[in-house]
């Protein structure tokens, strides 16, 4: 037999043999080490469920193609990462971030970055800036030029709605005050029963929301400075174990996205104007 021929091998001298224990350990350390810089898991991409709430258009909507521009965005990231999109859940955007920051979805988006959030979150690289403005009824006496118009003033921004820059700033020095509803829709309904000074948002959301209420874009006008200008980001929860790994893999699909045109062409298939 073939295996006879290991018999005809000289033994090991007895010194060495004495310190085959410690060279097995020593191998076995070595090995330990480089597994704590190679983590298996990057090749190892899982299955993702997701969390994110409506009438955000464009970013996310149920009734807008592949749930919004947004939406379209993370899913085609991640699928240049390698990583499968199980589900994406739609649920009330204050329901949604929760359970997103308990662990219980592996990301929720599209949200702007906050001091409180960045306790809780990893932040993905930005996506598709958002400029928002205060929409106030038409009327000369009405009009917002400048920040100290908003001072004393009674704001809407929905339920789930972040409060940026400036609207930060005046409500911190308690000189706004904000009304709450489910929805930007119910926002402009306020606007119009003249229960608010004016609503914050963007000019695609303001629009989507107007026609949603039945008020004509003639009704309202535009402040003449903006209210915050911020970038949105997909956030996964700190208490995930492998939360760095989902930003990288979206981060690195994103790049792709910029790279091949296909960030652009999403951004006039949904005409985006902001």
């Amino acid at each position: 037999m073939r295996l006879e021929r290991a018999t005809c091998i000289k033994p090991l001298n007895p010194s060495f043999s004495s310190l085959l224990p410690q060279i097995r350990c020593f191998l076995v350390s070595i090995v330990l080490i480089l597994s704590m810089f190679i983590d298996p898991a990057k090749a190892d991409p899982f299955a993702l469920t997701l969390a994110t709430g409506d009438d955000y258009p464009p970013y996310t909507d149920l009734e807008l193609p592949r749930g919004g521009m947004a939406t379209s965005l993370v899913l085609n990231a991640f699928e240049k990462s390698g990583y499968f999109v199980k589900e994406i859940k739609w649920l009330p955007w204050s329901r949604g971030y929760a359970l997103a920051e308990r662990g219980k979805y592996h990301a929720t988006f599209p949200y702007g970055w906050t001091a409180e959030r960045a306790e809780s979150f990893f932040y993905s690289d930005p996506f598709f800036p958002s400029i928002s403005y205060a929409w106030s009824t038409l009327g000369q006496s009405n009009t917002l030029m400048n920040e100290e118009d908003l001072y004393g003033k009674v704001f809407c921004n929905p339920r789930g709605y972040a409060d940026f820059e400036k609207i930060r700033g005046l409500m911190d020095r308690n000189l706004l005050r904000r009304e709450t509803p489910n929805s930007m829709e119910q926002c402009f309904k306020l606007l119009r029963a003249k229960r608010i000074d004016f609503v914050a948002a963007t000019p695609s959301d303001a629009m989507n929301a107007l026609l949603a209420a039945g008020i004509t874009p003639e009704e309202v006008q535009q402040s003449g400075f903006s209210i915050s200008e911020l970038p949105h980001h997909l956030i996964v929860s700190k208490k995930l174990p492998r939360a760095q790994e989902i930003i990288d893999a979206f981060n690195n699909g994103l790049k792709i996205l910029r790279g091949n045109g296909s960030y652009e062409a999403l951004i006039k298939e949904f005409n985006w104007v902001e």
